[in-house]
């Protein structure tokens, strides 16, 4: 089975919200849904109006002002080259690597690659808006690309709908509680589902007309551990 890469994301795993059901869901989360977790950089509040909402950000990355500008000019650099992705996705592992080592220093994030299955990007490239232009969506860019992820553990599996540059994940729409009462819904040591075979199950049933969901094509994505 050939998995294409989507580019590379640093995550900041969170703690379980209070809509997910506990029973299923562990008490970390890992997701590749910027609605659950936090992936950096942050572009939209650094591209944002908010002066409020930027100055948190930078507070929060114990950023002064140097760092600041190195930061947005980094951000520029990179995004008109094509390699950062909007609006957070790193097109090659040692670029992700850098920004790390670079502005994060102090903060807890993993560096994971997200890629696709063969068999699901035509698919996903049809529901998808696609562009050669930088200014297009990283992850549909990189996945056009059809190049395997660099390195990594496969960690497993997460039912995702990609929309304009973001993903929904089934925990945000409550699924895992009907993927239980449907199937034999398990989770991984990862919090992530074990099987391609499982997570195509799910995503199947998550497509159907009757269920109620995010209007979005639901595809198994997997994630890697590619961190140092």
């Amino acid at each position: 089975m050939t998995i294409c890469s989507a580019g590379y994301v640093l995550v900041a795993e969170s703690v379980r919200p209070d809509y997910m059901d506990s029973r299923l869901i562990p008490e970390t989360v890992l997701s590749i849904s910027t609605c659950i977790c936090e992936h950096h950089p942050n572009i939209d509040v650094l591209w944002g109006m908010s002066t409020q909402a930027k100055a948190t950000y930078e507070h929060e990355l114990k950023l002064n002002r140097q760092g600041s500008t190195e930061l947005m000019a980094w951000i520029d650099t990179y995004h008109e080259s094509g390699q950062l992705g909007y609006p957070q996705t790193f097109q090659s592992l040692d670029l992700a690597h850098t920004f790390k080592r670079q502005f994060l220093s102090h903060v807890a994030v993993k560096v994971v690659g997200l890629a696709l299955p063969e068999a699901h990007i035509s698919t996903f490239l049809e529901d998808s808006e696609m562009g050669e232009s930088p200014e297009r969506y990283g992850i549909e860019r990189f996945v056009m690309r059809r190049e395997n992820v660099e390195t990594g553990h496969l960690l497993g599996y997460e039912v995702l709908g990609y929309e304009k540059g973001i993903f929904h994940s089934y925990l945000c729409n409550g699924l895992e509680s009907e993927f239980a009462e449907q199937f034999k819904f398990r989770l991984n040591e990862h919090g992530l589902i074990p099987t391609l075979e499982e997570a195509e199950r799910y995503c199947t049933y998550s497509n159907q007309e009757d269920v109620e969901t995010e209007s979005v094509l639901w595809l198994p994505w997997a994630i890697f551990e590619v961190d140092d």
